[in-house]
Parts: C-alpha cells; structure tokens; sequence
C-alpha cells in the first residue's frame, strides 16, 4: 500500500510538471527604458562603459542605469529556475540610443546561472526607434516562429500606451503594463492570467 502511494505521488508530480509547462508562454518580452532599467537611454549624458559593483549598476559617466528590483529577481528567476527552460526571452525597445542599450544588456551580470550577462538570456532583440506593434513584434514573431498567443509583453506605458497598440494589432499576445518598472507582482500576475487564457491586455 505504502508503495502503490508513493507511486501515485510521483504520477501526479509529473503531470503536475506537465501541465504547468503546458500554462507558460513560450515567448516573454521585455521593454527596457523604465521597465528593467533607469534612466532611460535618452537620459544618460555619457555613453555606458561597464558594471560596477559598488554602484550596482552600469556606469555611464556620473550617472549609473540600475535594473529595477523586481526586474532583477524576475531575471534571475528566468535564469536559474529549470520551469523555464523551455521559455524563450526577447527584448522590445523603440529607444533612440540602441548602442547604449545593447551595451547594459551586455554588462549586467546574471551570477549564479547559465549565463553570464542579461545579453546572454535574451535570445530575440528588437531595439530601434518605431512602433512596437508595427514593427517590433511582427519581427520578433518572424524570427522566432512563435504566434502571438504564446507571447507576454511587459512595457511601462509611460509615453504611450504600448501594450494596448500591441493588443490591438497582434492580436493574441498578453500585455501588462508596468507604470512603475517591472516587479514580481506583475510578472506573477501575467503569468496568471495567461495561464487561465486571458489575451490582451490584463
């Protein structure tokens, strides 16, 4: 009996583990400026160099860009955590300044997992001036081959409703706003609702 339990336990665990594969999006995207990061790219007066420790961030002359830290444990999470394995990463950015961008993404350090730098964990990265929903994530849907139903879009919205304008014409993608940068609560709340099948924006 004991072990008739024991294997019910293990059956269970592993279609526990299925199902909740079968709940995450295979595409989570990620703006950058205000969303992971401040000061945003237009912000900064010297171009970005290297992290620095005793900053805890990137330096950029006497300014420094800091990840937000809800945006840094949901990084770290995405890196480490082996229920996202499967789980591709992409970054959506219509920043004028792309090369100081692309060069925090390549100074941010992800210790501890797989990889080295954020750069690393993103696989997709759409970083230009445009509209991310003419633009960006049509692009993004090209390369990696993933339908809008399977991505989540996080943005802060702060110049302009993006994730309602990504809602609207790639029809399918779950959105979430992030007024006040990206934190746990709303990556746990995303998750949530794509999982129960909402699509737009939540």
């Amino acid at each position: 009996m004991r072990w008739r339990s024991r294997s019910f336990a293990v059956a269970l665990s592993l279609i526990t583990w299925h199902c909740t594969w079968a709940m995450l999006p295979s595409l989570i995207v990620f703006d950058l400026d205000a969303c992971l990061w401040s000061p945003e790219m237009y912000e900064l007066s010297s171009p970005p160099s290297s992290y620095c420790s005793k900053r805890r961030g990137v330096a950029a002359g006497a300014q420094t860009v800091r990840l937000f830290p809800g945006a840094e444990a949901v990084l770290r999470r995405l890196a480490t955590d082996t229920a996202f394995e499967k789980v591709q990463i992409a970054v959506a950015s219509s920043t004028t300044e792309p090369a100081f961008a692309k060069k925090c993404l390549e100074s941010f350090p992800l210790s501890g997992s797989k990889f080295v730098t954020i750069d690393e964990l993103v696989r997709f990265k759409q970083i230009y001036p445009g509209s991310k929903a003419a633009h960006h994530f049509p692009k993004l849907k090209e390369e990696s081959g993933i339908p809008y139903d399977e991505m989540i879009f996080f943005d802060d919205c702060t110049y302009s409703d993006n994730c309602a304008d990504v809602a609207s014409r790639c029809h399918g993608t779950t959105c979430m706003r992030t007024p006040s940068g990206l934190t746990e609560d709303d990556f746990e709340l995303a998750l949530s609702a794509f999982a129960a099948g909402k699509r737009g924006v939540i």
